[in-house]
Order: C-alpha cells, then structure tokens, then sequence
C-alpha cells in the first residue's frame, strides 16, 4: 500500500510553542541517552572474544547469523532499545507518550546501525535545538490528529485547513491515517510549528485554482531518456530537453587538472 505526506500548520500560540519546544528538547535528551547506551554496548562487544572471532571469518550467511546472535546477547536491537527507555520514558510521561519514546529509539537506532555496518564513522550526538521532529505509532494514541486539532497528552492545537483547500480536505475524507508527525520549521527568524499527516493510499489530484486544470498531469506516449555525467537528454514526441544534474554543483575538473 503507498503512502503520503500531507504537511498542515499549526495554529500554536505562545504557551503551545512553548509546550512543543519543552517536548522537542525532552526527545533530544532521549535520543542522546539511547545514543549513547549502544555506544556503551557496541564497545562491550566489540572487546569480546566472540565478535574478535567472528570478524575473522569469511564474510557468509554463517558469519551474519553469529554476528545476529551477538548483537542480541549485547543488546544492540531495537526491541531491547524499548526496553531500556521505558523507566526514562516513564520519568517524562506527562510530556512524552510510550510510542512516541519507542519512535525516538527505533530512530537512534536506524543510525546506529549505519555505523555498524560501516556505512558511517561515527553517530552524532544531538545538540540543543538540533530535535526538529517526533513522531507517533498510529493515530490512535499518543500523537493525534483528530476533529482538525492535534491531539497529544493533553495538549491540544487547532489545525490550520483553509476552506478553499480542497486537496487537504479530499485527503483527510478519503484517507486513512497511519500515524502523525510534529515539525518545527525555520521561517524567516521564527520557529513554526506544522503536523505532518502520513496517508495510506494515492494522494487526491491537484488542480489549477486558477484555470481548474489538472496539475501535473499524466501524459501517454514514449519517451526517451539518455543519462550522461553531467547532464541528462529527456525527448518525447511533443518536446525534448537537456538538462544539466546537480546544477548548483561547481564543475571542478579544470582545478584538478591544474593541480595533477
């Protein structure tokens, strides 16, 4: 089943920014402690006679399964992540729901795990204001949205759905919602605050409010596209463009000439 975003503002007022800035900061200093427990772990195993062992092997099914079998005598899992927050979770519970703490977890440890399977060097601690999402499980505890407000341990904030909106309205009838995210977002100076609704299903079509045209809409016929290294040709039988990748990129060749 797909799934999309649907991304609305919150109508937040000071004491409610205020609310949402404490419970950003509380899921920071979870995730900084998770962090920092498979940190303790992930060198626990690594000074064992077994990983020193098996990091020897021949890279095979019967290695990954030992090294399995290792990560869940250490600990480093997610479902033994949950467990470890739960008294910390516990602690904060008038401002952090459970599911949204195993959210944080699974989220701390998502990136660890880059560093496990040496796709990253290092796991970077989170640093004040650095917290710009929490997200629930389902929108029926925790995190909700309901009745057009957001709905989460006792706080709750209208939702921001213009009348003439009809591609949000269309989507919220027609759609099931999997679960909520909050956002904080930058805007010119300001913190701004938004709910990100995530949707099983197709999102509803856009139209020109202007012209009541569909937007973006889906043509028939054959194209051809053909990808080189710095730019890429698109041709169908109504038009054919040349596009540059990643424009914004500066072309250093010339400099690497000069300095080889």
């Amino acid at each position: 089943m797909p799934n999309f975003i649907l991304t609305l503002k919150l109508n937040t007022q000071p004491f409610e920014e205020s609310n949402l800035n404490k419970r950003l900061n509380i899921g920071r200093q979870i995730y900084n402690a998770c962090l920092n427990e498979l940190n303790k772990r992930y060198r626990t195993l690594q000074q064992s006679k077994e990983y020193k062992k098996a990091y020897k092997m021949t890279k095979d099914k019967e290695r990954n399964k030992l090294f399995n079998s290792l990560n869940k005598k250490y600990g480093l899992t997610e479902y033994s992540l949950h467990g470890f927050i739960k008294p910390m979770q516990h602690h904060f519970k008038k401002n952090i729901d459970s599911f949204t703490a195993q959210k944080i977890a699974t989220r701390c440890f998502k990136a660890f795990q880059k560093l496990m399977f040496h796709e990253a060097d290092k796991v970077k601690f989170k640093r004040f204001g650095e917290m710009n999402s929490l997200e629930g499980k389902s929108n029926k505890t925790g995190i909700r949205f309901t009745d057009n407000k957001l709905k989460w341990n006792g706080l709750t904030v209208s939702v921001v759905i213009k009348r003439n909106d009809v591609y949000a309205q269309t989507a919220i009838e027609n759609n099931k919602i999997k679960y909520c995210r909050i956002v904080r977002k930058l805007v010119r100076g300001k913190n701004k605050f938004y709910i990100q609704l995530v949707m099983e299903g197709v999102p509803p079509t856009k139209y020109n409010k202007e012209t009541g045209e569909v937007k973006h809409s889906i043509s028939e016929g054959k194209v051809g596209i053909d990808i080189g290294t710095q730019t890429i040709a698109i041709a169908s039988n109504k038009e054919a463009k040349l596009l540059e990748l990643a424009p914004s990129i500066n072309n250093m060749e010339r400099e690497k000439r000069i300095l080889q």
